[in-house]
């Protein structure tokens, strides 16, 4: 956080004649989460979501291509419907997407980009309450979609912008146990069958990411939005649903060059 300062402080007189432009961005996640995986029990846990990430975003205005690198860790507290048992949930993700941008479409000032994206999303679940498969891996890799829309106008005389963000995974490769295998069978050598081709046959996952950055300084940058996530699988005779919905708020500056 000190460095982004930093870069944000020297950067500040370099915003004119500049072709390219890059937004960093810490954000801290909030909210509820829910996970059912029917590997580890057959009932639904809901609790809190929370995630901390990183974005870095850069906009080549000369070339009309916008490219996005994140990476996150969240982390979830969930509970049975009783309340009487409880999951953790701790995964690690990261995307790469770059976009064809068209600015002022369909009016001025809106700008819609659209281009491939890959994606790794993976981690743990650990239910403390098992006798056995205590916990279920999460690993998967997937490429797909990524989109966005963004307006900019200006709010109390300074610049906002206002960004949906889409990202659709279409196909990928994750990992999936049968439903009566034990990881400690897998640990002795039995692997097969472990690896399987996503598609939205078997695997649908989508995020939804709309917010607001409004800048608060010379070009120090304050986001504040809501981002919707859904993860589900049928595989192996194994379901498993992710849903979170999070308020996030975020701190970062815009750095310009030619």
């Amino acid at each position: 956080m000190l460095l982004l300062a930093v870069l944000c402080a020297g950067n500040a007189s370099a915003q004119t004649d500049s072709t390219k432009v890059t937004t960093s961005i810490f954000t801290l996640d909030a909210g509820l989460g829910s996970q059912l995986d029917t590997y580890v029990s057959p009932v639904t846990y809901d609790g809190a979501h929370f995630r901390i990430a990183y974005e870095n975003l850069r906009q080549n205005h000369a070339s009309a291509w916008t490219r996005i690198l994140e990476g996150g860790v969240e982390y979830e507290l969930t509970h049975n419907p009783a309340g009487n048992h409880t999951m953790h949930t701790l995964l690690a993700d990261f995307k790469w997407a770059s976009m064809r941008s068209w600015a002022n479409v369909p009016w001025r000032n809106f700008t819609v980009m659209v281009g491939p994206m890959a994606q790794f999303r993976g981690g743990v679940l650990y239910n403390p309450n098992n006798s056995n498969n205590v916990a279920s891996a999460r690993v998967n890799f997937a490429a797909g979609v990524n989109a966005m829309a963004t307006y900019s106008t200006r709010l109390w005389h300074k610049p906002i912008t206002l960004n949906y963000e889409l990202t659709l995974p279409v196909v990928g490769a994750f990992f999936s146990p049968e439903y009566d295998e034990a990881y400690y069978e897998i640990y002795v050598g039995n692997r097969k069958n472990l690896a399987h081709f996503g598609w939205w046959g078997n695997r649908f996952d989508i995020t939804n990411y709309l917010y607001a950055d409004y800048s608060i300084g010379a070009n120090t940058v304050l986001r504040i939005g809501y981002r919707g996530r859904v993860e589900t699988s049928d595989v192996c005779h194994i379901t498993t649903r992710a849903i979170s919905h999070s308020l996030v708020i975020g701190i970062g500056c815009n750095l310009f060059s030619k």
